[in-house]
């Protein structure tokens, strides 16, 4: 189990998108924080190598946020068991589709699609965990995630026979649309607040650019209205009008990707998920099982056996102190104690090879594990043995980052698509001092040599190598030491040295 965190890494392709690329990974590390992933990872960390792979699921929670943001990133860890993939596609962003199923309260349901459910029952309790019974508050949620038409996302969710929601474009925005002069209207609107025209509620593929960024556009003229919605008229009956400016139109952006994030073990050919570390050693695991079966076996029908001459009896009771009646010390001398103690030697060596057997198959040692290891004569020894084992288990690591670097980049997506109000975050500088800010999405908004309006989502994400080096915080501080003394921070008799050398033990947590 490794308990790390990886750390996200956004590097920037063009060389003016650098401070973006800072803004985007200090706003996911502090969205590391608010999500809990930390949580999430210690669970995949134990589903992760027994299912061969685990996935995550990325969603946007109009209804959440702060005070003053409207709207929140959701992460949803999924069990494989709740995945059904396209059969015979090993990529999730090849696939035509792929269905999702959760155990949901019926009251959830009620509050996000506003469809009573009461009726329905649970039908794959086995969702919860294996040998799980259907309960009378719980329903099974059933999602289909597609591709249409246009290349994008959609989606159907349904209960049982019931319908809760059919969205071809499921990733676009929905407002209330007018259908005469396609203007926005606030929710609740009845009437086009420009021309006073039928609202229309649907998928937008524009949005309006704030005048910050794009001066308005060409006047046009439109009624004028009143308080109450209604036009205003004039003395000879007919409706006034005004002028007035458009704002600019900038396309709507879409994350364009399925909301699921799969994390392998190690990789397998053929299979969407990875190969499982308990497959691996399958048939070591059955025959420790039946060593350790066979040992208690031996060891509880073993035992001490009494000899006694014919005729004399041992009182049975629990006394402290027992009496034997014997007539003659030739009696006394055939009383004896035989104990049958079992050799379970063989099964004992059998059971350490095989387990053995199991931990060279995974690529373990004891070293890495933290116990006694016979083999290593040194530190340096010891030091090595573990060395070789992480490099073993490289792979595993691999596999977890770049899973790690796909959900960063999708949760950027999704505070680029939907993010309308600044995301504030703090982040730490080189100099320890704290920074605040926020994470615009109209800061990435841009005009190309032609005059159009796109998003700029061009941005490297990795993670960041130093996260799992930062986790032996005692290491830190000797090479921290070392280099103070050195002289890398500068002379050690600088007040400008001490104070970057206290700095940097500062943010490798060094206690008080």
């Amino acid at each position: 189990v490794d308990s790390t965190l990886p750390l996200p890494r956004v590097e920037a392709i063009h060389a003016e998108d650098t401070e973006l690329a800072r803004s985007i990974e200090a706003v996911l590390r502090h969205q590391i924080q608010l999500r809990g992933l930390a949580d999430l990872n210690d669970l995949q960390e134990r589903t992760v190598p027994i299912q061969g792979g685990s996935f995550w699921l990325v969603e946007w929670d109009p209804k959440g946020g702060g005070h003053c943001t409207l709207g929140q990133l959701s992460v949803t860890p999924l069990h494989p068991r709740q995945v059904i993939p396209q059969p015979g596609v090993c990529d999730i962003e090849k696939m035509d589709y792929l269905f999702i199923q959760m155990a949901q309260t019926k009251q959830s349901i009620y509050k996000r699609y506003g469809v009573d459910v009461s009726a329905c029952g649970e039908q794959t309790p086995d969702l919860r965990g294996e040998g799980e019974t259907p309960r009378e508050e719980l329903v099974t949620q059933n999602i289909a995630f597609y591709r249409n038409r246009r290349g994008g996302v959609g989606m159907f969710s349904w209960v049982e026979d019931v319908t809760l929601a059919d969205l071809e474009d499921y990733q676009a925005r929905r407002r209330a649309v007018c259908t005469d002069c396609g203007a926005e209207a606030e929710p609740g609107t009845e009437r086009c607040p420009v021309c006073g025209g039928k609202l229309e509620t649907g998928p937008v593929e524009w949005q309006p650019v704030p005048e910050t960024l794009a001066a308005p556009g060409p006047f046009a003229e439109r009624p004028l209205l009143l308080a109450d919605g209604s036009f205003a008229l004039g003395e000879d009956g007919e409706p006034l009008t005004q002028w007035v400016a458009a704002p600019a139109q900038a396309p709507c952006y879409r994350p364009g990707r399925f909301p699921l994030v799969l994390r392998r073990n190690v990789s397998r050919a053929g299979s969407l998920l990875g190969g499982s570390d308990v497959e691996m050693i399958r048939d070591q695991q059955d025959a420790i099982k039946k060593m350790g079966s066979k040992i208690d076996e031996k060891i509880l029908k073993g035992g001490s056996y009494v000899t006694l001459p014919e005729g004399v009896r041992i009182e049975t009771t629990d006394r402290e102190l027992k009496i034997i009646r014997v007539r003659t010390p030739a009696e006394k001398a055939l009383i004896g104690v035989v104990n049958v103690q079992p050799d379970v030697s063989k099964e004992m060596t059998a059971l350490e090879q095989n387990y053995q057997w199991a931990k060279s198959t995974l690529g373990i040692t004891d070293a890495y594990q933290g116990k006694y290891d016979s083999s290593a004569m040194s530190g340096t020894a010891k030091q090595f043995s573990a060395n070789q084992a992480a490099g073993r288990l490289q792979s595993k690591r691999d596999q977890k980052n770049q899973a790690y670097a796909r959900l960063y980049e999708l949760m950027f997506r999704y505070l680029l698509a939907y993010a309308d109000q600044p995301v504030p975050y703090a982040e730490r500088l080189a100099d320890g001092s704290q920074r605040f800010a926020h994470f615009d999405r109209w800061a990435f908004l841009k005009r190309d040599a032609a005059g159009e309006w796109y998003w700029n989502d061009e941005f490297l994400f990795s993670v960041d190598p130093s996260a799992t080096q930062a986790s032996n915080r005692s290491v830190l501080w000797q090479q921290l030491d070392d280099k103070y003394r050195a002289g890398a921070f500068g002379p050690a008799t600088e007040p400008a040295s001490r104070r970057l050398y206290w700095t940097m033990l500062a943010r490798t947590d060094f206690p008080h």
